[in-house]
Protein backbone atom coordinates (compact mmCIF):
# COMPACT_ATOMS: atom_id res chain seq x y z
CA UNK A 1 0.00 0.00 0.00
CA UNK A 2 1.58 3.80 -0.99
CA UNK A 3 1.34 6.51 1.32
CA UNK A 4 -0.44 9.73 0.07
CA UNK A 5 -0.52 13.18 2.28
CA UNK A 6 -3.13 15.40 0.61
CA UNK A 7 -2.90 19.21 1.80
CA UNK A 8 -5.96 20.68 2.48
CA UNK A 9 -4.86 24.63 2.80
CA UNK A 10 -7.62 26.68 4.72
CA UNK A 11 -8.34 29.73 6.48
CA UNK A 12 -9.41 29.10 9.83
CA UNK A 13 -12.27 31.27 9.55
CA UNK A 14 -15.60 29.95 8.23
CA UNK A 15 -17.04 32.52 5.11
CA UNK A 16 -18.75 32.05 2.04
CA UNK A 17 -17.89 28.82 0.05
CA UNK A 18 -14.59 28.35 3.12
CA UNK A 19 -16.71 26.46 5.29
CA UNK A 20 -17.35 23.48 7.33
CA UNK A 21 -19.77 22.06 4.94
CA UNK A 22 -18.03 22.22 2.41
CA UNK A 23 -14.44 21.31 3.75
CA UNK A 24 -16.49 18.03 4.72
CA UNK A 25 -17.55 16.86 1.07
CA UNK A 26 -14.07 17.32 0.55
CA UNK A 27 -12.73 15.05 2.93
CA UNK A 28 -15.53 12.76 1.94
CA UNK A 29 -14.05 12.52 -1.57
CA UNK A 30 -10.82 11.90 -0.50
CA UNK A 31 -11.86 9.67 1.89
CA UNK A 32 -8.52 9.37 4.23
CA UNK A 33 -7.66 6.77 6.36
CA UNK A 34 -6.32 9.40 8.77
CA UNK A 35 -6.04 13.37 9.35
CA UNK A 36 -3.42 15.33 10.33
CA UNK A 37 -4.20 18.37 12.27
CA UNK A 38 -2.43 21.61 12.66
CA UNK A 39 -3.05 21.67 16.56
CA UNK A 40 -0.84 19.89 19.64
CA UNK A 41 -1.88 16.53 21.03
CA UNK A 42 -2.89 18.84 24.24
CA UNK A 43 -4.78 21.60 23.04
CA UNK A 44 -6.66 18.99 20.65
CA UNK A 45 -8.91 17.99 22.66
CA UNK A 46 -9.70 21.51 24.10
CA UNK A 47 -10.25 23.11 20.89
CA UNK A 48 -13.46 20.11 19.79
CA UNK A 49 -14.98 21.24 23.28
CA UNK A 50 -14.87 24.87 22.76
CA UNK A 51 -18.04 24.66 21.06
CA UNK A 52 -19.39 28.30 22.37
CA UNK A 53 -16.23 29.97 20.90
CA UNK A 54 -14.39 28.41 18.69
CA UNK A 55 -15.53 27.12 15.33
CA UNK A 56 -13.45 27.02 12.26
CA UNK A 57 -14.55 25.06 9.82
CA UNK A 58 -11.52 22.55 10.01
CA UNK A 59 -12.89 21.75 13.97
CA UNK A 60 -16.25 21.82 12.99
CA UNK A 61 -15.33 18.91 10.68
CA UNK A 62 -13.54 17.17 12.78
CA UNK A 63 -16.05 17.05 15.62
CA UNK A 64 -17.73 15.45 12.87
CA UNK A 65 -15.60 13.02 12.41
CA UNK A 66 -14.60 11.96 15.88
CA UNK A 67 -18.43 11.44 16.19
CA UNK A 68 -19.22 9.50 13.12
CA UNK A 69 -16.22 8.21 10.96
CA UNK A 70 -13.69 5.80 11.20
CA UNK A 71 -11.17 8.38 9.89
CA UNK A 72 -8.04 8.75 12.55
CA UNK A 73 -7.28 12.44 13.43
CA UNK A 74 -3.66 12.73 14.70
CA UNK A 75 -2.48 16.67 16.07
CA UNK A 76 1.31 16.97 14.84
CA UNK A 77 1.98 20.57 15.95
CA UNK A 78 4.20 21.43 18.42
CA UNK A 79 3.67 22.71 22.19
CA UNK A 80 5.01 26.22 24.12
CA UNK A 81 4.50 28.46 21.25
CA UNK A 82 6.70 31.42 22.55
CA UNK A 83 4.28 34.20 21.15
CA UNK A 84 2.38 36.12 23.75
CA UNK A 85 0.57 38.84 21.84
CA UNK A 86 3.11 40.28 19.94
CA UNK A 87 2.54 38.26 17.07
CA UNK A 88 -0.98 39.58 16.67
CA UNK A 89 0.87 43.49 17.24
CA UNK A 90 3.16 42.84 14.37
CA UNK A 91 0.90 41.06 11.71
CA UNK A 92 -1.52 43.94 12.21
CA UNK A 93 1.43 46.21 11.10
CA UNK A 94 1.61 44.86 7.72
CA UNK A 95 -1.94 46.16 5.93
CA UNK A 96 -2.10 49.20 8.04
CA UNK A 97 1.37 50.54 6.40
CA UNK A 98 1.66 48.92 3.15
CA UNK A 99 -1.22 49.78 1.26
CA UNK A 100 -0.68 47.11 -1.51
CA UNK A 101 -0.15 44.08 1.53
CA UNK A 102 -3.79 45.20 2.57
CA UNK A 103 -4.79 45.17 -1.10
CA UNK A 104 -3.92 41.16 -1.79
CA UNK A 105 -5.34 40.26 1.93
CA UNK A 106 -8.58 41.65 0.79
CA UNK A 107 -8.35 40.19 -2.84
CA UNK A 108 -7.23 36.58 -1.09
CA UNK A 109 -10.06 36.99 1.45
CA UNK A 110 -12.76 37.66 -1.10
CA UNK A 111 -11.64 34.99 -3.42
CA UNK A 112 -11.37 32.80 -0.49
CA UNK A 113 -15.08 33.77 0.22
CA UNK A 114 -16.24 33.18 -3.49
CA UNK A 115 -14.41 30.28 -5.15
CA UNK A 116 -13.26 28.43 -1.15
CA UNK A 117 -11.43 25.71 -1.14
CA UNK A 118 -10.18 25.43 -4.80
CA UNK A 119 -9.24 29.17 -4.48
CA UNK A 120 -6.59 28.17 -1.26
CA UNK A 121 -4.72 25.20 -2.71
CA UNK A 122 -4.45 27.03 -5.97
CA UNK A 123 -1.58 28.55 -7.76
CA UNK A 124 -3.11 32.33 -7.29
CA UNK A 125 -3.48 31.64 -3.79
CA UNK A 126 0.08 30.74 -3.26
CA UNK A 127 1.26 33.60 -5.49
CA UNK A 128 -0.28 36.27 -3.20
CA UNK A 129 1.23 34.38 -0.18
CA UNK A 130 4.44 34.54 -2.18
CA UNK A 131 3.91 38.30 -2.69
CA UNK A 132 2.77 38.90 1.05
CA UNK A 133 5.92 37.63 2.20
CA UNK A 134 8.01 39.71 0.00
CA UNK A 135 6.30 42.93 1.34
CA UNK A 136 6.84 41.78 4.79
CA UNK A 137 10.22 41.39 4.23
CA UNK A 138 10.61 44.78 2.60
CA UNK A 139 8.78 46.55 5.48
CA UNK A 140 11.20 44.61 7.91
CA UNK A 141 13.93 46.12 6.44
CA UNK A 142 12.81 49.65 6.18
CA UNK A 143 11.41 50.44 9.52
CA UNK A 144 14.63 48.92 11.13
CA UNK A 145 12.98 48.48 14.70
CA UNK A 146 14.73 46.21 16.84
CA UNK A 147 12.30 44.84 18.67
CA UNK A 148 10.27 44.46 15.65
CA UNK A 149 13.03 42.48 13.79
CA UNK A 150 13.31 39.57 16.49
CA UNK A 151 9.76 39.38 16.76
CA UNK A 152 9.70 38.66 13.01
CA UNK A 153 12.63 36.31 12.86
CA UNK A 154 11.42 34.39 15.74
CA UNK A 155 7.91 34.19 14.09
CA UNK A 156 9.70 32.77 10.69
CA UNK A 157 12.25 30.40 12.66
CA UNK A 158 9.14 29.02 14.58
CA UNK A 159 6.97 28.51 11.36
CA UNK A 160 10.28 26.98 10.06
CA UNK A 161 10.44 24.49 12.96
CA UNK A 162 6.61 24.00 13.26
CA UNK A 163 6.56 22.54 9.41
CA UNK A 164 9.74 20.67 10.02
CA UNK A 165 7.99 18.79 12.76
CA UNK A 166 5.04 18.52 10.99
CA UNK A 167 6.44 16.71 8.05
CA UNK A 168 9.00 14.49 10.75
CA UNK A 169 5.89 13.46 12.17
CA UNK A 170 3.79 12.50 9.18
CA UNK A 171 6.37 10.14 7.52
CA UNK A 172 7.30 8.54 10.59
CA UNK A 173 3.65 7.63 10.90
CA UNK A 174 3.72 7.07 6.68
CA UNK A 175 6.02 4.27 7.84
CA UNK A 176 3.27 2.45 8.82
CA UNK A 177 1.79 1.98 5.27
CA UNK A 178 -1.28 4.00 5.89
CA UNK A 179 -2.76 4.94 2.65
CA UNK A 180 -4.38 8.23 1.61
CA UNK A 181 -4.01 10.91 4.36
CA UNK A 182 -5.14 14.55 4.45
CA UNK A 183 -3.07 17.27 5.78
CA UNK A 184 -5.12 20.39 7.51
CA UNK A 185 -3.16 23.77 7.80
CA UNK A 186 -3.49 27.47 7.34
CA UNK A 187 -3.12 27.70 3.26
CA UNK A 188 0.04 30.13 3.78
CA UNK A 189 2.12 27.22 4.87
CA UNK A 190 1.22 25.88 1.63
CA UNK A 191 4.28 27.20 -0.15
CA UNK A 192 7.25 26.52 2.42
CA UNK A 193 5.90 22.86 2.61
CA UNK A 194 6.26 22.12 -1.10
CA UNK A 195 9.72 23.91 -0.81
CA UNK A 196 10.71 21.65 1.52
CA UNK A 197 8.95 18.42 0.64
CA UNK A 198 10.74 18.87 -3.19
CA UNK A 199 14.56 19.49 -1.01
CA UNK A 200 13.69 16.47 0.82
CA UNK A 201 12.82 13.89 -2.22
CA UNK A 202 15.46 15.22 -4.27
CA UNK A 203 18.06 13.83 -1.27
CA UNK A 204 16.32 10.81 -0.40
CA UNK A 205 13.61 8.55 -0.67
CA UNK A 206 10.17 9.81 1.11
CA UNK A 207 8.14 7.45 2.95
CA UNK A 208 5.12 9.48 1.40
CA UNK A 209 3.68 11.03 -1.83
CA UNK A 210 2.75 14.64 -1.04
CA UNK A 211 -0.08 16.15 -3.04
CA UNK A 212 -0.46 19.97 -3.91
CA UNK A 213 -2.90 20.29 -6.08
CA UNK A 214 -5.69 18.43 -5.08
CA UNK A 215 -8.15 20.43 -7.22
CA UNK A 216 -6.40 20.61 -10.54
Amino acid sequence: MSNKVIVLGTMHDSEGECNASSLLQIVHEISPNTIYFEATEAKYPQMLKAVDHFNPPEIQVLRKIEKESTIKVKPVDLDNDPFDGRLEAMLELFPKHVPDYKYASLIQRNESIRLGFRFLNSSDNDKINRDKAAMERIFIDKVQDDFLMKTYSDWLEWNDQRENYWISKIHEHCSNKIGTTVLLVGSAHRIRLKEKIVKMKSQYQSTADWEFNYFE
